[in-house]
């Protein structure tokens, strides 16, 4: 009877403490991939309206190149006086210069062409009569997207040239978009997603799929298009049919047109679905693993249920920073550790996929946003470089003094354009080095001071060995010191426990070599293989993967060089070679 009545009281107590045990882990589950889901969209949402932002800068700015260009060549025709045959040969020599154009003519206010780069492309007289006058009001105008058969499609600008204050004739230049098609081709979105442009009234004027140019887009409303209109940034909107394609757009308002991206919701989501679907199968598993534990050690598992119960429903709502404490040694002790240890794995395994989602999606687009602000800094040198040649002609030429000073105005302009492709550029452009002679020993002292007390707290200690006739070196002092300063740090923090950073120094024929050696875990050949490129760390969210790729930046920015020498277990070696006799 009394064993009858043990495993009567073992039945109940099961029946009422896996139910919430189990409930508990499948609740926090859903809690924390619910979370998981909001953050993964939110960085999604982010990182495409960045794509698409910039695509929309990118083809703001061509249409401002062309503009500028054209409105450069109206001010030098309005500074010369040139017959039809010198106009005809100015503006090929334009076409020749700056092939984005097909096409250029020089009309009348009447419109009747004056002269033309291309008769054959431009014989009409110019069909937008309402451009052509926006043009005599002293205006610059863009005409609608058209394309030809089995051509790309283009734009007519009308640009008025100016003499003694009056519009005396319009430059009409037909822009080919080829240029758009190549930012859309350097924007990858994952599989099947795409990036297009769209005019004002949702006809497609830009598309990988050619057949679709030209024709109005299936997938938007009216509604959605005066959304994009009136907002400054990028609106999201559902499909007209089904709505099972995310859909991103932004208004480019000098050019009425829109610039979208879509991309199926599945495709969007295909990485968070499959982290999903493995965390579901871990939890079920590791509940298959509580039960069965439950089954074997919870015979005496009676006094400590209250306490059980108040830790779950504080998971329940989320918070995994719980750790359930039975002091007892048997059976109810080791579930009660069990259950911290299944916690601590789902926290950690949620953690991790989080972090590897934020980072493969960020990192996937930042070539996407490389490639369209690289197109953009060459197209503007281009620009430039056009501009600079015409200029030289103009030089060569009997100006009168009004003409010279447009030519002023011209170099001015110019000036500006460097001025904003330098800060357009200036996250991929090298610093400016500022070089003095210096003794590198009391710059590297000067970093070991900043850094002892860390290695001291961690039980790591610095030796230092430095030919005393090592002479002063040719460097950037902040460089030098950002790069040693990285690089002793990462030393330090490659040792969990105490050991030895070794700094030495010695010169070799007309170089002067560096050692700086750790005896930390070392690195396998796969983590060497990438420890220099950006964004890349072994830290966790403790490192933005920039310090080593900073430390190579420097020391090659004087000349030098850095190779490592790691093995797992062995430590770390890094050798520097700086040149000696650089002159300053």
């Amino acid at each position: 009877m009394g064993s009858f009545v043990k495993k009567k009281l073992l039945y109940q107590t099961l029946a009422f403490i896996l139910p919430f045990v189990i409930g508990a882990i499948f609740l926090t589950s859903a809690i924390l991939i619910a979370s998981n889901h909001r953050f993964f969209q939110k960085t999604i949402l982010a990182d495409y309206a960045n794509i698409i932002t910039t695509a929309a800068g990118g083809i703001a700015l061509f249409s401002e190149n062309a503009r500028m260009e054209l409105e450069t060549l109206a001010l030098a025709a309005a500074s010369l006086k040139l017959d039809p045959w010198q106009k005809e040969i100015a503006l090929t020599a334009f076409v020749h210069q700056n092939p984005r154009f097909s096409g250029v003519d020089l009309i009348s206010p009447q419109g009747l062409i004056i002269a033309s780069a291309e008769p054959e492309a431009l014989s009409q007289p110019a069909p937008h009569r309402d451009l052509l006058d926006r043009a005599l009001s002293g205006r610059t105008a863009v005409s609608p997207v058209t394309a030809e058969e089995n051509a790309l499609p283009y734009v007519d600008f009308y640009v008025p040239v100016f003499r003694l204050g009056q519009v005396d004739e319009i430059l009409r230049a037909r822009l080919s978009l080829k240029f758009i098609w190549e930012i859309l081709e350097g924007i990858q979105i994952g599989k099947t997603g795409q990036v297009y442009v769209m005019d004002g009234s949702g006809r497609i004027i830009a598309h990988r799929e050619i057949h679709r140019v030209l024709q109005l887009s299936d997938v938007i409303t009216p509604e959605a298009l005066d959304a994009i209109r009136e907002n400054p940034g990028p609106v999201e909107w559902v499909e007209v049919d089904d709505g099972v394609a995310y859909n991103l757009g932004v208004y480019v308002p000098d050019l009425d047109w829109i610039v979208a991206l879509t991309q199926p919701r599945r495709e969007v989501f295909a990485y968070f679905y499959q982290n999903s679907y493995w965390a579901a199968l871990i939890i079920l598993f590791i509940s298959i693993g509580a039960i069965l534990w439950g089954w074997r050690g919870s015979r005496r598992l009676l006094e400590p249920i209250q306490a059980l119960h108040l830790h779950v429903r504080r998971i329940s709502r989320g918070d995994l920073d719980q750790n359930i404490y039975i002091d007892r040694e048997d059976e109810i002790g080791d579930l009660g550790k069990a259950f911290n240890e299944m916690t601590d794995s789902l926290k950690q395994y949620v953690a991790r996929e989080v972090e590897t989602a934020r980072t493969l999606a960020h990192t996937k687009n930042l070539a996407s946003l490389g490639t369209v602000a690289s197109k953009v800094s060459h197209e503007m040198g281009n620009f430039l470089f056009g501009v600079q040649m015409m200029l030289s002609g103009l030089k060569k030429e009997p100006l009168s003094p009004n003409g010279r000073h447009v030519l002023k105005n011209i170099e001015s302009a110019m000036a500006q354009t460097r001025i904003f492709i330098k800060e357009y550029m200036n996250f991929a452009r090298k610093p400016e080095l500022n070089f003095i002679r210096g003794a590198l020993d009391d710059l590297i002292r000067e970093v070991l001071d900043v850094l002892r007390p860390e290695a001291d707290a961690r039980g790591i200690s610095v030796a230092f060995n430095w030919d005393p006739a090592i002479p002063p070196v040719r460097m950037d002092a902040g460089l030098m010191n950002h790069a040693f300063t990285n690089l002793m740090k990462n030393g330090i923090e490659a040792m969990a426990g105490s050991g030895t950073i070794t700094i030495s120094g010695k010169a070799a024929a007309e170089h002067l070599l560096i050692s700086v050696v750790d005896t930390g875990s070392g690195m396998d050949a796969q983590t060497l293989e990438k420890i220099y490129e950006p964004f890349f760390s072994t830290k966790g969210v403790l490192g933005n993967g920039l310090g080593l790729t900073i430390v190579k930046s420097n020391i090659e920015a004087h000349g030098g060089t850095i190779e490592c020498i790691s093995a797992p277990g062995k430590g770390t070696k890094f050798l520097i070679c700086l040149p000696l006799n650089q002159k300053a």
